[in-house]
């Protein structure tokens, strides 16, 4: 089964791109019961922001290739996992 993945958030850059597509896929238009969240870190030894990525296991019901592809920085991948008993 194919599911998405956020493996580099180090290159997140915070747009929510990818919520936005989401959002787009299920016809909502809040924020509302989204099923991808980014949300800001700041560290406090950092004058920079990082960003955190939570996927709901709900968004691989989606069209995850469209939302792979819509994140300008490659945050997500699409992954081959296998369903274990």
């Amino acid at each position: 089964m194919k599911k998405l993945k956020a493996v580099n958030l180090h290159k997140c850059t915070g747009c929510e791109l990818c919520v936005m597509e989401a959002q787009r896929q299920m016809k909502k238009i809040t924020l509302q019961d989204a099923l991808i969240r980014v949300f800001k870190n700041k560290k406090e030894d950092s004058e920079y922001l990082q960003y955190s990525v939570e996927l709901d296991p709900q968004v691989n019901t989606l069209e995850i290739e469209k939302i792979r592809e819509i994140c300008p920085t490659r945050v997500l991948e699409i992954v081959e996992e296998r369903d274990e008993l």
